[in-house]
């Protein structure tokens, strides 16, 4: 039997249709956020959240870059997240009670700013940590990249990542 995390995961892999980038991130940012969140002892039901999550984090860029002037950018990304994320969790019979936290971290992944709450940082910090592996930030941006990080094990990741980008 499929479990609804993996009924998730390849939905999403399908919804991207192949394409290169968006299904290596989205494999990679899972990954992260599953290692971060049992790193830092969350429970089970925080750890399913932060996985669906970490799945669906980006999913609108594809639609937004389809549908409209191609715009992909953030603050279009957060319109389009309820109408492809809820149903996405349906489809893959979440807990009711997991969709709005599980949209919230989608739609707010990229608030750094803001206050965070346990997951959102996990999931903040598994994205930013594949996004420096998958585009090197320049030295310009890297203090403000560790400015974001909290969590033990994703600094000591993060200061893995960007050891040779130090060199």
């Amino acid at each position: 039997m499929i479990n609804n995390e993996t009924h998730l995961l390849y939905s999403a892999l399908c919804y991207e249709a192949g394409h290169g980038r968006r299904t290596q991130h989205i494999l990679k940012v899972y990954a992260l956020a599953k290692l971060l969140g049992e790193q830092a002892g969350i429970s089970p039901e925080e750890q399913q959240i932060l996985q669906a999550a970490a799945i669906l984090h980006d999913i609108a860029i594809k639609y937004c870059k389809e549908h409209g002037d191609g715009d992909a950018g953030q603050e279009k990304q957060k319109q389009v997240a309820p109408q492809l994320v809820i149903p996405f969790l349906q489809n893959a019979e979440y807990l009711p009670s997991y969709i709005p936290k599980v949209l919230e971290l989608v739609e707010r992944h990229h608030d750094y700013d803001g206050p965070k709450s346990k997951l959102l940082q996990l999931l903040m910090e598994a994205d930013l940590i594949v996004n420096c592996y998958e585009s090197r930030p320049n030295h310009e941006k890297i203090p403000a990249i560790q400015a974001v990080f909290q969590t033990h094990a994703g600094k000591e990741l993060l200061s893995l990542c960007l050891k040779d980008a130090a060199e």
